[in-house]
């Protein structure tokens, strides 16, 4: 890949634009534990009820593996439970505790005043402009890529 390929590679400026913005919030989180990821994990579980993990992957459009190791920490902390399905004891369904949303309440202050930040200094219009088409590139369906020859 050439200087050229790079700069014009929108999955690079995304990823990019994502590590730096994800810095901002989890140093702002750092004072009750959590990262970006993790706020995000457990302020969906508040705002949806308990959900199967693969459901919650979706949602968070994010793989279940990468789900499950971002919930070890939360899960021995005692900030989510997992617990058998009502329906099928098979299935393991996810659960914020109450520490879990004590502690989401001391988080969200200060997730509020990252979020102030970025919008400050990116702009509260283009933020929110960003925020609507990170959305749209979220929801597309790729068809599966064609195998190679």
């Amino acid at each position: 890949m050439t200087d050229t390929d790079d700069a014009i590679c929108n999955c690079t400026a995304l990823r990019q634009a994502a590590r730096r913005v994800s810095k901002l919030y989890d140093e702002a989180l750092a004072p009750v534990g959590l990262g970006v990821n993790q706020y995000a994990i457990l302020a969906r579980l508040e705002r949806v009820g308990p959900r199967r993990i693969q459901d919650l992957a979706a949602l968070l459009v994010m793989d279940r593996s990468t789900l499950g190791h971002l919930l070890r920490p939360l899960e021995s902390r005692g900030l989510v439970s997992l617990q058998p399905a009502a329906t099928d004891r098979r299935s393991r369904v996810l659960h914020l505790t109450g520490i879990g949303r004590i502690l989401l309440e001391q988080a969200r202050p200060l997730w509020a005043q990252a979020q102030e930040r970025f919008e400050t200094q990116f702009g509260a219009r283009s933020a929110g402009n960003l925020r609507a088409e990170l959305e749209r590139a979220a929801d597309l369906d790729w068809p599966p890529t064609p195998p190679h020859p």
